[in-house]
């Protein structure tokens, strides 16, 4: 079976039917990742899932990345544990969990959502609401160039601010860049990525992109962090 990133799914529970959209294809070692209608994320193998008829769900913003979005790495941090209160820095930002590390040199793996932020690395600091607003932007772009059928995601790149997957149909954009961009340089990449989907696997940076990213007004120069 082959599956789309935010094809609308069904799967069987013993005593229910489970209905939403694929949110990430499953791999030899992880199982397939469903979003229901809830927001909540179901973990199922691949091949249990079936493809029900609707329209695809072309952005998704979870819960979990929301409450991600609020946190830097360097942020000064505090959560409860069994009565005891820690504190201490955000070394990395995974998909579901912080790592912080405690004045003690102690790294712990907490969930976003038990986290309090004490002291933030960067002021000021936009509004979790912006990946659904930078979604919402992506999305018009993508339809307004014919790419009625690709998705958008977000992911955790440290070096490209955003990638064409055309396995998927699936434009990413780093999370750093959508939250922390300026709007005009997250426009540019939306616009990047589209002339990339556009053009095709084979166009890569070459001729043929340059052209389409100039027509529909994107910056013809590859899209990565020079920091990174």
């Amino acid at each position: 079976m082959s599956l789309e990133i935010g094809a609308p799914v069904e799967f069987a529970l013993p005593n229910k039917v489970i209905s939403g959209h694929l949110y990430k294809k499953g791999t030899r070692r992880n199982r397939a990742q469903v979003i229901d209608a809830s927001n909540k994320i179901w973990r199922i193998p691949e091949h249990f899932l079936k493809v029900k008829p609707g329209p695809n769900r072309n952005t998704i913003v979870t819960p979990v990345d929301l409450e991600r979005s609020k946190y830097r790495v360097g942020d000064l941090v505090s959560f409860s544990l069994h009565g005891d209160l820690f504190s201490g820095k955000i070394l990395k930002l995974n998909p579901v969990r912080a790592i912080v590390i405690l004045k003690s040199g102690d790294k712990w793996t907490v969930p976003y959502h038990t986290l309090n932020l004490v002291t933030s690395s960067k002021t000021p600091r936009p509004s979790a609401d912006r990946l659904n607003e930078i979604s919402s932007q992506a999305r018009n772009l993508m339809d307004s160039h014919g790419l009625h059928d690709w998705n958008l995601r977000f992911d955790e790149s440290k070096r490209f601010l955003g990638k064409c997957n055309y396995r998927d149909k699936t434009i990413h954009l780093s999370r750093s860049h959508a939250l922390d961009g300026k709007d005009s340089e997250i426009r540019d990449t939306i616009l990047h990525e589209i002339a990339h989907a556009i053009a095709g696997p084979k166009a890569r940076h070459g001729p043929k992109w340059k052209t389409i990213a100039k027509q529909i007004g994107a910056k013809p120069r590859a899209s990565f962090k020079p920091d990174a």
